[in-house]
């Protein structure tokens, strides 16, 4: 484990002429606090990535790591200890320094700086400034998670963690003596080695050719039956759509009823100014014996007689309006309905061209993978040219098969120890030993930051991110908010790995700025947890602008500010 003791710094950024120091060997959780400009970064960031591997962690030019007012004496110095060893390794600008010391005696330099440089990276920290950046400091600046990382870079983030890199080395140096073999070899014995490799390129591409053809061919012929089956599903699904939307009362109906309510409606007014004429001329008989028209008296059995006329016709007047008041009853419940089925054909239209849409979706799919498989069968004419081809190398290799036996062994076992010691061989056999302690590990993290995903890392450092509903996500997927805790929860499962391996490990994590970026309260509050833990270990450093809101939550509180151009530890 390596246990950072203390960063200092004179003219180094915006500091001035005089050593800055911080200490590092108290396990705790500082709050860094100060305004923009004022030296926080340059602090805690730059200082000890460039102290350890000569770069700042931002993007700066090295030439402006410099005290711009000063303008030489830029010094730092950072000490470690590794067990029992302890380290202190000082580098400066204009001078240019860079010096390495293991129990306070200077380790030989050597001629070149990038030679010396390996030294501390291989031989004393185990990492690079890839892999340190991935354990113990987190920013928002030029920070380059691990999941946008290239696949080069984060296969050498997991071997520094793993502490395998030393196969690559390994490797690195069976290649080298594997290459004099060639060298020492005659030309016969070098068309030998191409056929062989000709050879083995053929297979390669014979044995990929017919194994794709089949298993591709075998998954597209599934899955297009299972497509047809979703497809026939989505058509029954329309039919039933279809045929429910035709049998719900339409726009035409509600018309035709409205027309014939409205006609009813005609009929009873006219009906009822009818009542009421046929009654006053009832009335009119009932109260009247001489006609006010011709004074003349009206007789009794006339008056009967047409009071009994009358009277049946009010009869059929009343009972018609009652006929029509009861269709009318029943017009205006379908008018109701006629509503009602209107919007019920709205829903059903929108469903209607939901299911059309995937069916469409479904058709495309299948006619891509008959497509596919139609591709896939026209390799046959590819294959046999291989075959022709293998077989003309194979009579090649015949003839010279007797001049490659004397080195033949050797450079088996050779070959041997390279395929041991390639990415696919002892590294690729450790890390997929070490996948699901990974996986668990960071979906431990990312449960603790209350976000509920599955999260896992194939062999070849791919994602797949799934949901509680199990669909498939990528980091890219997500907000700014959810890959930040995907990105907390990688670098704190690295450093508990290397913990575990006791490779990278080390006591010291700095996070710049990642409670002012996308996390939300529920968020904060859910890494506050977490760094809690990891303090009582380790010392944790959070840089902010939250200084006001967040200062209860921390043991511990620095601050920076700048004075007369320089900027001062508080």
């Amino acid at each position: 484990m390596i246990k950072f003791e203390y960063v200092k710094f004179k003219n180094f950024g915006s500091f001035g002429n005089y050593y800055t120091t911080i200490d590092f060997s108290h396990n705790s959780m500082t709050l860094v606090s100060g305004s923009n400009g004022h030296g926080k970064s340059y602090a805690l960031l730059d200082s000890i990535t460039f102290a350890l591997f000569g770069k700042p962690f931002r993007k700066i030019n090295i030439s402006q790591l410099v005290n711009s007012i000063n303008s030489k004496d830029c010094v730092v110095e950072t000490g470690f200890s590794i067990g029992k060893e302890s380290y202190k390794v000082v580098r400066g600008l204009k001078p240019k320094k860079f010096e390495i010391y293991k129990n306070n005696e200077l380790i030989t330099q050597s001629a070149k700086a990038k030679d010396y440089q390996n030294i501390l990276e291989d031989q004393i920290l185990k990492m690079n400034y890839k892999s340190f950046t991935q354990i113990v400091t987190l920013g928002s600046s030029s920070f380059i998670p691990f999941m946008q990382l290239s696949p080069a870079d984060r296969r050498s983030v997991i071997e520094d963690i793993l502490d395998i890199s030393i196969f690559s080395s390994m490797n690195f140096i069976i290649k080298a003596k594997f290459s004099n073999i060639k060298e020492s070899v005659n030309l016969k014995q070098k068309d030998i080695q191409l056929v062989e490799e000709k050879v083995k390129i053929q297979i390669s591409n014979l044995e990929s050719l017919t194994k794709n053809k089949m298993e591709t061919l075998s998954d597209n012929n599934k899955k297009i039956e299972e497509v047809r089956g979703q497809i026939e599903k989505l058509k029954n699904k329309l039919d039933l759509q279809v045929q429910l939307s035709n049998s719900l009362l339409g726009e035409d109906n509600y018309e035709s009823i409205r027309e014939t309510l409205d006609e009813h409606t005609s009929l009873i007014n006219q009906l009822t100014d009818k009542v009421k004429t046929n009654k006053e001329e009832l009335d009119f008989y009932g109260l009247n014996e001489v006609c006010p028209t011709c004074n003349q008296s009206i007789d009794d059995s006339f008056k009967i007689k047409k009071k009994k006329t009358l009277i049946e016709k009010q009869n059929e007047f009343i009972s018609a309006i009652k006929n029509l008041n009861s269709h009318k009853q029943d017009l205006l419940k379908k008018i109701d309905k006629c509503k009602q089925d209107k919007e019920k054909k709205q829903t059903l239209l929108y469903e209607i061209n939901e299911t059309k849409n995937s069916m469409a979706v479904a058709v495309g799919y299948m006619n891509n993978l008959s497509a596919d498989s139609s591709k896939k069968s026209n390799l046959d004419e590819s294959i046999q040219n291989i075959n022709e081809k293998l077989n003309v190398y194979e009579i090649e290799k015949e003839k010279l098969k007797t001049e490659l036996e004397s080195l033949k062994e050797r450079k088996s076992n050779y070959q041997v120890l390279s395929v041991l010691l390639k990415d696919s061989g002892i590294k690729a056999k450790i890390i997929k030993n070490y996948l699901p302690i990974m996986n668990e590990t960071i979906n431990k993290y990312l449960r603790e930051m209350n976000f509920f995903v599955t999260f896992s890392l194939d062999e070849e450092f791919n994602e797949e991110i799934k949901s509680r509903h199990r669909d498939t996500f990528s980091y890219m997927n997500f907000s700014e908010g959810e890959k930040s805790r995907i990105d907390l929860a990688i670098l704190l499962a690295w450093r508990e790995i290397a913990k575990i391996k006791n490779s990278s490990h080390c006591n010291l994590l700095i996070l710049d700025e990642v409670f002012d970026s996308s996390l939300d309260s529920l968020g904060v509050d859910d890494l506050f947890s977490i760094l809690n833990h990891l303090s009582e270990n380790s010392n944790v450093f959070v840089i902010t602008h939250k200084s006001d809101q967040l200062i209860d939550k921390f043991k511990k509180h620095i601050s920076f500010k700048k004075k007369n151009n320089f900027s001062k530890l508080l």
